[in-house]
Protein backbone atom coordinates (compact mmCIF):
# COMPACT_ATOMS: atom_id res chain seq x y z
CA UNK A 1 0.00 0.00 0.00
CA UNK A 2 3.08 2.27 0.48
CA UNK A 3 3.60 3.77 -2.97
CA UNK A 4 -0.09 4.33 -3.86
CA UNK A 5 -0.94 5.80 -0.45
CA UNK A 6 2.05 8.17 -0.65
CA UNK A 7 1.07 9.38 -4.12
CA UNK A 8 -2.54 10.07 -3.21
CA UNK A 9 -1.74 11.70 0.13
CA UNK A 10 0.92 13.93 -1.38
CA UNK A 11 -1.30 14.94 -4.30
CA UNK A 12 -4.04 16.00 -1.88
CA UNK A 13 -1.58 17.89 0.30
CA UNK A 14 -0.18 19.76 -2.67
CA UNK A 15 -3.68 21.04 -3.41
CA UNK A 16 -4.88 21.96 0.06
CA UNK A 17 -1.95 22.82 2.31
CA UNK A 18 -0.83 26.42 2.69
CA UNK A 19 2.71 27.44 1.80
CA UNK A 20 5.33 26.54 4.39
CA UNK A 21 3.37 23.75 6.05
CA UNK A 22 5.41 21.15 7.94
CA UNK A 23 3.70 17.75 7.97
CA UNK A 24 3.86 15.31 10.86
CA UNK A 25 5.81 12.22 9.75
CA UNK A 26 2.99 9.94 10.80
CA UNK A 27 0.67 11.41 8.18
CA UNK A 28 2.73 10.21 5.21
CA UNK A 29 4.73 7.14 4.44
CA UNK A 30 8.35 7.38 3.24
CA UNK A 31 8.87 7.44 -0.51
CA UNK A 32 8.72 4.07 -2.17
CA UNK A 33 12.18 2.78 -3.02
CA UNK A 34 13.42 3.83 -6.42
CA UNK A 35 10.30 5.82 -7.26
CA UNK A 36 11.16 9.12 -8.98
CA UNK A 37 7.81 10.18 -10.43
CA UNK A 38 4.15 9.64 -9.64
CA UNK A 39 1.27 9.42 -12.14
CA UNK A 40 -0.16 12.56 -10.52
CA UNK A 41 2.85 14.56 -11.73
CA UNK A 42 4.97 14.86 -8.59
CA UNK A 43 8.53 14.59 -9.89
CA UNK A 44 11.66 13.90 -7.86
CA UNK A 45 14.19 16.67 -8.45
CA UNK A 46 16.97 15.14 -6.32
CA UNK A 47 17.63 12.75 -3.48
CA UNK A 48 20.79 13.25 -1.46
CA UNK A 49 22.50 11.97 1.67
CA UNK A 50 23.61 14.44 4.31
CA UNK A 51 26.36 13.67 6.83
CA UNK A 52 28.20 16.15 9.00
CA UNK A 53 30.50 16.61 11.98
CA UNK A 54 32.41 13.36 11.55
CA UNK A 55 35.27 14.74 13.69
CA UNK A 56 37.94 12.34 12.43
CA UNK A 57 40.16 12.41 15.46
CA UNK A 58 43.87 11.78 15.91
CA UNK A 59 43.46 10.93 19.57
CA UNK A 60 47.23 10.70 20.18
CA UNK A 61 48.02 14.20 18.90
CA UNK A 62 49.86 16.70 21.15
CA UNK A 63 47.40 19.31 19.83
CA UNK A 64 44.54 17.56 21.63
CA UNK A 65 44.80 18.99 25.17
CA UNK A 66 42.26 16.37 26.24
CA UNK A 67 42.66 17.45 29.87
CA UNK A 68 40.53 20.47 29.02
CA UNK A 69 37.47 18.21 29.28
CA UNK A 70 37.33 19.50 32.86
CA UNK A 71 36.49 22.89 31.31
CA UNK A 72 34.66 21.83 28.16
CA UNK A 73 33.48 18.26 27.81
CA UNK A 74 33.96 18.30 24.03
CA UNK A 75 37.74 18.12 24.59
CA UNK A 76 37.49 14.38 25.32
CA UNK A 77 34.91 11.68 24.65
CA UNK A 78 35.25 8.05 25.80
CA UNK A 79 34.28 6.86 22.28
CA UNK A 80 36.31 9.32 20.19
CA UNK A 81 38.81 6.70 19.00
CA UNK A 82 36.00 5.19 16.88
CA UNK A 83 35.54 8.28 14.67
CA UNK A 84 36.92 6.81 11.44
CA UNK A 85 34.95 3.57 11.72
CA UNK A 86 31.72 5.43 12.52
CA UNK A 87 32.05 7.59 9.41
CA UNK A 88 32.80 4.48 7.34
CA UNK A 89 29.62 2.95 8.76
CA UNK A 90 27.48 5.85 7.53
CA UNK A 91 29.09 5.66 4.07
CA UNK A 92 28.29 1.94 3.98
CA UNK A 93 24.68 2.73 4.91
CA UNK A 94 24.40 5.23 2.04
CA UNK A 95 25.79 2.60 -0.32
CA UNK A 96 23.19 0.06 0.83
CA UNK A 97 20.37 2.56 0.27
CA UNK A 98 21.69 3.37 -3.20
CA UNK A 99 22.37 -0.23 -4.26
CA UNK A 100 18.94 -1.27 -2.93
CA UNK A 101 17.15 0.77 -5.57
CA UNK A 102 16.70 4.15 -3.87
CA UNK A 103 19.07 6.14 -6.06
CA UNK A 104 21.15 8.72 -4.18
CA UNK A 105 22.06 11.57 -6.53
CA UNK A 106 24.85 12.97 -4.37
CA UNK A 107 26.25 13.08 -0.83
CA UNK A 108 26.81 16.32 1.07
CA UNK A 109 29.25 16.64 4.00
CA UNK A 110 28.74 19.98 5.74
CA UNK A 111 32.02 20.32 7.59
CA UNK A 112 33.90 19.43 10.75
CA UNK A 113 35.27 16.47 8.85
CA UNK A 114 38.35 16.70 11.08
CA UNK A 115 38.74 17.29 14.80
CA UNK A 116 42.04 19.21 15.00
CA UNK A 117 42.54 20.53 11.43
CA UNK A 118 45.43 18.09 11.01
CA UNK A 119 46.77 16.76 7.72
CA UNK A 120 46.49 13.11 8.73
CA UNK A 121 42.83 13.59 9.69
CA UNK A 122 42.18 15.22 6.31
CA UNK A 123 43.86 12.28 4.61
CA UNK A 124 41.54 9.91 6.51
CA UNK A 125 38.59 11.83 5.06
CA UNK A 126 39.83 11.29 1.50
CA UNK A 127 40.63 7.62 2.14
CA UNK A 128 37.23 6.92 3.72
CA UNK A 129 35.42 8.51 0.79
CA UNK A 130 37.67 6.86 -1.82
CA UNK A 131 37.82 3.46 -0.12
CA UNK A 132 41.30 2.79 1.19
CA UNK A 133 43.45 1.54 4.02
CA UNK A 134 42.92 3.52 7.23
CA UNK A 135 45.40 3.46 10.08
CA UNK A 136 43.76 5.37 12.97
CA UNK A 137 46.94 5.14 15.06
CA UNK A 138 49.36 8.06 14.56
CA UNK A 139 51.91 6.90 17.13
CA UNK A 140 53.14 3.80 18.97
CA UNK A 141 50.70 1.27 20.35
CA UNK A 142 51.66 1.05 24.03
CA UNK A 143 49.32 -1.83 24.89
CA UNK A 144 50.57 -5.24 25.86
CA UNK A 145 49.50 -8.07 23.57
CA UNK A 146 46.96 -9.28 26.14
CA UNK A 147 45.41 -5.78 26.28
CA UNK A 148 44.58 -5.62 22.57
CA UNK A 149 41.06 -6.66 21.56
CA UNK A 150 40.56 -8.62 18.35
CA UNK A 151 40.90 -6.42 15.22
CA UNK A 152 37.14 -6.36 14.61
CA UNK A 153 36.72 -4.67 18.03
CA UNK A 154 39.92 -2.56 18.13
CA UNK A 155 39.43 1.14 17.22
CA UNK A 156 43.18 1.46 16.61
CA UNK A 157 43.45 -1.48 14.19
CA UNK A 158 44.05 -0.86 10.50
CA UNK A 159 40.92 -1.39 8.38
CA UNK A 160 39.78 -0.97 4.80
CA UNK A 161 37.09 1.65 4.25
CA UNK A 162 34.42 0.72 1.73
CA UNK A 163 34.37 4.11 -0.02
CA UNK A 164 31.37 5.94 -1.40
CA UNK A 165 29.60 4.05 -4.18
CA UNK A 166 31.43 4.04 -7.54
CA UNK A 167 30.25 2.21 -10.64
CA UNK A 168 32.36 -0.87 -11.17
CA UNK A 169 34.04 -0.78 -7.78
CA UNK A 170 30.78 -1.43 -5.89
CA UNK A 171 28.27 -2.54 -8.52
CA UNK A 172 26.39 -1.39 -11.60
CA UNK A 173 24.45 1.51 -10.08
CA UNK A 174 25.52 5.08 -10.93
CA UNK A 175 28.45 6.62 -9.04
CA UNK A 176 27.51 8.90 -6.12
CA UNK A 177 29.40 12.22 -6.30
CA UNK A 178 30.10 14.03 -3.05
CA UNK A 179 30.58 17.63 -1.96
CA UNK A 180 32.05 19.12 1.20
CA UNK A 181 32.34 22.40 3.12
CA UNK A 182 34.52 23.99 5.77
CA UNK A 183 33.57 23.62 9.42
CA UNK A 184 35.19 25.39 12.35
CA UNK A 185 37.14 22.24 13.29
CA UNK A 186 38.59 22.17 9.76
CA UNK A 187 39.96 25.70 10.20
CA UNK A 188 40.65 26.36 13.89
CA UNK A 189 42.60 24.45 16.53
CA UNK A 190 40.10 22.39 18.52
CA UNK A 191 37.47 24.14 16.40
CA UNK A 192 38.02 27.35 18.38
CA UNK A 193 41.48 28.99 18.23
CA UNK A 194 43.06 30.64 15.14
CA UNK A 195 46.06 28.80 13.71
CA UNK A 196 48.95 31.16 12.89
CA UNK A 197 52.18 30.84 10.91
CA UNK A 198 54.69 31.84 13.58
CA UNK A 199 57.64 31.24 11.27
CA UNK A 200 57.90 30.05 7.65
CA UNK A 201 56.26 26.64 7.38
CA UNK A 202 55.44 26.36 11.10
CA UNK A 203 51.80 26.59 12.17
CA UNK A 204 50.58 26.61 15.75
CA UNK A 205 47.65 27.96 17.74
CA UNK A 206 48.31 30.32 20.65
CA UNK A 207 45.96 29.89 23.59
CA UNK A 208 44.57 32.78 25.65
CA UNK A 209 47.02 34.36 28.14
CA UNK A 210 50.14 33.06 26.35
CA UNK A 211 52.46 34.63 28.96
CA UNK A 212 51.70 31.81 31.40
CA UNK A 213 54.68 29.54 32.30
CA UNK A 214 53.13 26.64 30.38
CA UNK A 215 54.22 23.95 32.79
CA UNK A 216 50.90 22.55 34.00
CA UNK A 217 48.83 24.04 31.16
CA UNK A 218 49.89 24.57 27.53
CA UNK A 219 50.36 28.10 26.15
CA UNK A 220 49.88 27.01 22.51
CA UNK A 221 48.81 23.93 20.57
CA UNK A 222 51.31 22.35 18.21
CA UNK A 223 50.54 19.00 16.51
CA UNK A 224 54.25 18.54 15.66
CA UNK A 225 55.42 18.91 19.26
CA UNK A 226 57.30 16.19 21.12
CA UNK A 227 55.61 17.02 24.43
CA UNK A 228 51.93 17.02 25.30
CA UNK A 229 49.62 17.95 28.15
CA UNK A 230 47.03 15.30 29.03
CA UNK A 231 48.49 12.46 27.05
CA UNK A 232 46.13 9.94 25.39
CA UNK A 233 47.36 6.54 24.20
CA UNK A 234 45.71 3.17 23.42
CA UNK A 235 46.80 1.86 26.83
CA UNK A 236 45.73 5.06 28.61
CA UNK A 237 42.65 6.33 26.74
CA UNK A 238 41.70 8.88 29.39
CA UNK A 239 40.28 10.96 30.72
CA UNK A 240 43.46 12.84 31.68
CA UNK A 241 43.64 15.43 34.43
CA UNK A 242 43.44 19.13 33.66
CA UNK A 243 46.69 20.00 35.43
CA UNK A 244 49.43 17.60 34.31
CA UNK A 245 53.12 18.08 33.67
CA UNK A 246 53.96 17.76 29.97
CA UNK A 247 55.05 14.28 28.90
CA UNK A 248 57.11 13.13 25.93
CA UNK A 249 55.51 11.57 22.87
CA UNK A 250 56.83 10.50 19.50
CA UNK A 251 56.44 13.37 16.98
CA UNK A 252 54.76 12.64 13.65
CA UNK A 253 55.11 15.09 10.71
CA UNK A 254 51.85 13.78 9.21
CA UNK A 255 49.98 15.56 12.03
CA UNK A 256 50.80 19.06 10.76
CA UNK A 257 48.02 21.66 10.74
CA UNK A 258 46.57 22.34 7.31
CA UNK A 259 45.25 25.63 5.94
CA UNK A 260 42.24 26.23 3.76
CA UNK A 261 44.26 26.00 0.54
CA UNK A 262 45.59 22.60 1.60
CA UNK A 263 42.06 21.26 2.13
CA UNK A 264 40.79 22.52 -1.23
CA UNK A 265 43.90 21.14 -2.97
CA UNK A 266 43.31 17.74 -1.33
CA UNK A 267 39.79 17.74 -2.75
CA UNK A 268 41.35 17.76 -6.24
CA UNK A 269 43.46 14.70 -5.43
CA UNK A 270 40.88 11.98 -4.73
CA UNK A 271 39.73 8.92 -6.64
CA UNK A 272 36.06 9.65 -6.06
CA UNK A 273 34.31 12.32 -8.14
CA UNK A 274 33.91 15.14 -8.79
CA UNK A 275 37.27 16.92 -8.86
CA UNK A 276 37.26 19.53 -6.11
CA UNK A 277 34.11 18.16 -4.45
CA UNK A 278 32.41 21.52 -4.93
CA UNK A 279 35.38 23.89 -4.84
CA UNK A 280 36.08 25.48 -8.21
CA UNK A 281 39.88 25.66 -7.86
CA UNK A 282 42.54 24.54 -5.41
CA UNK A 283 43.48 28.16 -4.71
CA UNK A 284 40.06 29.68 -5.35
CA UNK A 285 37.12 30.77 -3.20
CA UNK A 286 36.10 28.59 -0.27
CA UNK A 287 32.43 28.82 -1.23
CA UNK A 288 30.77 27.65 -4.42
CA UNK A 289 27.67 27.20 -6.54
CA UNK A 290 26.95 24.23 -8.79
CA UNK A 291 24.17 22.07 -10.19
CA UNK A 292 24.29 18.56 -8.69
CA UNK A 293 21.06 17.52 -10.49
CA UNK A 294 18.95 19.01 -13.30
CA UNK A 295 16.75 21.81 -11.99
CA UNK A 296 18.67 22.13 -8.70
CA UNK A 297 21.30 24.63 -7.61
CA UNK A 298 23.55 23.87 -4.59
CA UNK A 299 25.18 26.90 -2.96
CA UNK A 300 27.88 25.87 -0.52
CA UNK A 301 28.80 28.51 2.06
CA UNK A 302 31.98 28.94 4.06
CA UNK A 303 30.74 29.93 7.50
CA UNK A 304 34.30 30.22 8.84
CA UNK A 305 34.70 33.32 6.64
CA UNK A 306 36.00 35.87 9.18
CA UNK A 307 37.46 39.05 7.78
CA UNK A 308 39.73 39.47 10.83
CA UNK A 309 40.78 37.47 13.88
CA UNK A 310 43.34 37.67 16.67
CA UNK A 311 45.41 35.04 18.54
CA UNK A 312 43.43 33.18 21.18
CA UNK A 313 40.06 34.45 19.91
CA UNK A 314 37.11 32.07 20.32
CA UNK A 315 35.94 31.34 16.76
CA UNK A 316 33.49 28.47 17.07
CA UNK A 317 30.43 30.45 15.90
CA UNK A 318 29.68 31.04 12.23
CA UNK A 319 30.97 33.92 10.11
CA UNK A 320 29.99 35.10 6.63
CA UNK A 321 31.62 38.02 4.80
CA UNK A 322 29.84 40.70 2.82
CA UNK A 323 31.63 39.46 -0.32
CA UNK A 324 30.21 36.00 0.16
CA UNK A 325 26.69 37.30 0.75
CA UNK A 326 26.81 39.23 -2.54
CA UNK A 327 27.93 36.02 -4.26
CA UNK A 328 24.90 34.25 -2.79
CA UNK A 329 22.56 36.99 -3.94
CA UNK A 330 23.93 36.85 -7.50
CA UNK A 331 23.58 33.06 -7.63
CA UNK A 332 20.01 33.24 -6.35
CA UNK A 333 19.14 35.76 -9.06
CA UNK A 334 20.63 33.51 -11.75
CA UNK A 335 18.83 30.43 -10.42
CA UNK A 336 15.52 32.32 -10.33
CA UNK A 337 15.97 33.29 -13.99
CA UNK A 338 16.38 29.59 -14.83
CA UNK A 339 13.39 28.59 -12.65
CA UNK A 340 15.69 26.30 -10.67
CA UNK A 341 15.27 25.30 -7.04
CA UNK A 342 18.07 26.17 -4.59
CA UNK A 343 19.58 24.34 -1.63
CA UNK A 344 21.92 26.43 0.53
CA UNK A 345 24.38 24.35 2.54
CA UNK A 346 26.61 25.51 5.39
CA UNK A 347 28.34 24.11 8.42
CA UNK A 348 26.70 26.51 10.87
CA UNK A 349 22.94 26.84 11.40
CA UNK A 350 21.85 30.39 10.73
CA UNK A 351 21.15 31.15 14.41
CA UNK A 352 24.85 30.51 15.24
CA UNK A 353 26.04 33.20 12.80
CA UNK A 354 26.18 36.08 15.26
CA UNK A 355 27.67 39.57 15.37
CA UNK A 356 31.31 39.21 16.47
CA UNK A 357 34.78 40.51 15.66
CA UNK A 358 35.45 39.73 12.00
CA UNK A 359 31.81 38.82 11.24
CA UNK A 360 30.20 41.08 8.63
CA UNK A 361 26.85 39.31 8.11
CA UNK A 362 24.56 37.92 10.80
CA UNK A 363 22.32 34.89 10.45
CA UNK A 364 19.22 37.07 10.44
CA UNK A 365 20.54 39.11 7.52
CA UNK A 366 21.33 35.90 5.64
CA UNK A 367 17.82 34.58 6.31
CA UNK A 368 16.31 37.83 5.04
CA UNK A 369 18.17 37.44 1.75
CA UNK A 370 17.09 33.81 1.36
CA UNK A 371 13.46 34.68 2.05
CA UNK A 372 13.50 37.16 -0.82
CA UNK A 373 13.82 34.32 -3.35
CA UNK A 374 10.95 31.89 -3.77
CA UNK A 375 13.23 29.33 -5.41
CA UNK A 376 15.14 28.76 -2.12
CA UNK A 377 13.66 25.59 -0.61
CA UNK A 378 16.25 24.39 1.90
CA UNK A 379 19.10 25.53 4.16
CA UNK A 380 20.99 22.52 5.56
CA UNK A 381 23.73 22.43 8.19
CA UNK A 382 25.32 20.66 11.16
CA UNK A 383 27.60 22.05 13.92
CA UNK A 384 25.29 21.71 16.94
CA UNK A 385 25.24 17.88 16.76
CA UNK A 386 21.48 17.65 16.85
CA UNK A 387 18.52 16.87 14.59
CA UNK A 388 16.31 19.93 14.16
CA UNK A 389 13.89 21.06 11.44
CA UNK A 390 12.66 24.68 11.38
CA UNK A 391 10.19 26.40 9.05
CA UNK A 392 11.88 29.68 8.10
CA UNK A 393 8.86 31.09 6.29
CA UNK A 394 9.15 29.88 2.72
CA UNK A 395 12.06 27.50 3.08
CA UNK A 396 13.07 24.75 5.48
CA UNK A 397 16.18 24.82 7.69
CA UNK A 398 17.47 21.34 8.58
CA UNK A 399 20.21 20.50 11.07
CA UNK A 400 21.62 16.98 11.10
CA UNK A 401 23.44 15.40 14.03
CA UNK A 402 27.06 14.23 14.22
CA UNK A 403 28.25 10.79 13.15
CA UNK A 404 30.42 10.68 16.29
CA UNK A 405 28.08 11.85 19.06
CA UNK A 406 24.73 10.21 19.66
CA UNK A 407 22.54 9.42 17.85
CA UNK A 408 25.34 8.86 15.25
CA UNK A 409 23.12 9.43 12.21
CA UNK A 410 22.95 10.91 8.74
CA UNK A 411 19.94 12.01 6.76
CA UNK A 412 18.30 11.29 3.41
CA UNK A 413 16.62 14.34 1.87
CA UNK A 414 14.32 14.30 -1.17
CA UNK A 415 13.16 17.36 -3.11
CA UNK A 416 9.98 16.91 -5.16
CA UNK A 417 8.29 19.35 -7.52
CA UNK A 418 4.73 19.45 -8.76
CA UNK A 419 5.13 19.60 -12.54
CA UNK A 420 1.54 20.83 -12.93
CA UNK A 421 1.99 23.82 -10.64
CA UNK A 422 4.38 25.64 -8.32
CA UNK A 423 4.30 23.42 -5.23
CA UNK A 424 7.48 21.92 -3.80
CA UNK A 425 7.70 19.04 -1.33
CA UNK A 426 10.71 18.10 0.80
CA UNK A 427 10.90 14.76 2.58
CA UNK A 428 13.59 13.83 5.07
CA UNK A 429 14.48 10.87 7.26
CA UNK A 430 17.47 9.84 9.36
CA UNK A 431 19.59 6.72 9.03
CA UNK A 432 22.42 5.28 11.09
CA UNK A 433 25.36 2.89 10.75
CA UNK A 434 23.39 -0.15 11.88
CA UNK A 435 22.89 -2.73 9.16
CA UNK A 436 22.75 -6.37 8.17
CA UNK A 437 25.73 -6.34 5.79
CA UNK A 438 27.40 -9.75 6.13
CA UNK A 439 30.59 -8.33 4.58
CA UNK A 440 30.91 -5.58 7.20
CA UNK A 441 33.31 -7.02 9.76
CA UNK A 442 33.23 -3.80 11.83
CA UNK A 443 29.54 -3.93 12.78
CA UNK A 444 30.42 -5.19 16.30
CA UNK A 445 32.95 -2.37 16.72
CA UNK A 446 30.43 0.32 15.82
CA UNK A 447 27.90 -1.29 18.13
CA UNK A 448 30.51 -1.08 20.88
CA UNK A 449 31.06 2.62 20.11
CA UNK A 450 27.34 3.24 20.41
CA UNK A 451 27.20 1.36 23.74
CA UNK A 452 30.08 3.43 25.12
CA UNK A 453 28.36 6.63 24.00
CA UNK A 454 25.08 5.54 25.60
CA UNK A 455 26.89 4.88 28.88
CA UNK A 456 28.75 8.20 28.80
CA UNK A 457 27.58 10.21 31.80
CA UNK A 458 28.98 13.42 30.34
CA UNK A 459 26.98 13.25 27.10
CA UNK A 460 24.06 15.38 28.32
CA UNK A 461 26.39 18.05 29.71
CA UNK A 462 28.35 18.05 26.45
CA UNK A 463 25.19 18.62 24.46
CA UNK A 464 24.13 21.40 26.83
CA UNK A 465 27.36 23.24 26.01
CA UNK A 466 26.41 23.30 22.33
CA UNK A 467 22.67 23.60 22.77
CA UNK A 468 21.74 25.35 26.07
CA UNK A 469 18.05 25.21 25.21
CA UNK A 470 17.84 21.43 25.04
CA UNK A 471 19.94 18.30 25.48
CA UNK A 472 18.02 15.98 23.14
CA UNK A 473 20.18 15.59 20.01
CA UNK A 474 17.82 12.97 18.53
CA UNK A 475 15.16 15.64 18.19
CA UNK A 476 11.40 15.28 18.18
CA UNK A 477 9.75 12.90 15.69
CA UNK A 478 9.23 15.74 13.19
CA UNK A 479 12.96 16.58 13.44
CA UNK A 480 13.81 13.07 12.31
CA UNK A 481 11.29 12.23 9.60
CA UNK A 482 8.63 14.17 7.79
CA UNK A 483 7.44 16.23 4.85
CA UNK A 484 7.45 19.97 4.18
CA UNK A 485 4.99 21.19 1.57
CA UNK A 486 5.36 24.66 0.07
Amino acid sequence: MGGRRLILATAVLLLVLPAGCQVDPGSLLPAEQGQDQSPEGLKLVARFAHITDTHLNDTLSPARFAGAHALTRSAWRPYEAYSTQLMDGLIRAVNRIHAGGTRVDFLLHTGDACEQAQSNELQWLAQIMDGGLINPLSGPDDRRADQCPPPELDPYAVFVAEGLYRTGAHGDAPTIPWYTLFGNHDVYALGVFPILEVEPGRLLAPLPAPDRPGWLLPTWLDPLASFTHGRITPAHPGPPLLLECPSYLQPNPERAYFGKAHLTATMFDTLSPPAGHGFAAADGPTWYSLSPAPGLRLIGLDTTDRTAQFPGQLCHDGAVSRTQLEFVRAELEAAAARDGLVVVAAHHPSQTIRADFGVEVTGEELREVLRQYANVVLYISGHVHRNRVIDRGGYLEIETCSSLDLPQEGRIVEIWRDTAGSRVAISYRTFTHDGDDADDRLLPLRAAARAIALADKGAAARQKERDPGGAAPRGMPADREGWFIR
